[in-house]
């Protein structure tokens, strides 16, 4: 098996375990959630936050350090396509939230953990930009763009 073919596998499985994630808490948990009282809600959020941002946090890194490991091997061809740059895109937004925003409570400091609709919001679009990457990402590398 070559270096590329083990970097592939642990990056899809990393994306995988992140934007799995991140679909389950727009779409199931977070529409929950804002069901409950305010306050309600907030504890809610940050206990599941807690528990699931550590985890986002090693998936992102693992697909950052197999993307960008990548990045270097493959063709010039294929890096400079609008997929390749969606996501890197993606995981840089996801970074900053996961290693900048969130450990500086930003969310809250900036009231948007305070209005369920902004939440949701928010992730709704991180969520369609990174399916919208995963898409673009297995559709160019079939080379069907």
């Amino acid at each position: 098996m070559t270096t590329f073919n083990i970097l592939l596998a642990i990056h899809v499985l990393s994306v995988v375990w992140w934007i799995g994630g991140v679909f389950t808490v727009t779409t199931s948990l977070l529409p929950l959630f804002n069901h409950l009282p305010a306050d309600d809600r907030i504890q809610w959020i940050k206990r599941f936050e807690g528990r699931f941002a550590n985890q986002a946090r090693i998936a992102v890194l693992l697909a950052g350090i197999t993307g960008f490991w990548m990045y270097t091997l493959v063709p010039g061809e294929i890096a400079h396509t609008w997929w390749i740059g969606l996501m890197m895109l993606v995981w840089v937004l996801f970074a900053i939230m996961l290693f900048v925003a969130e450990p500086l409570r930003l969310p809250a400091k900036l009231g948007v953990i305070q209005n369920p609709r902004k939440f949701l919001a928010i992730h709704a679009v991180l969520l369609v930009l990174a399916l919208a990457a995963i898409v673009g990402g297995v559709i160019g590398a079939r080379g069907g763009f």
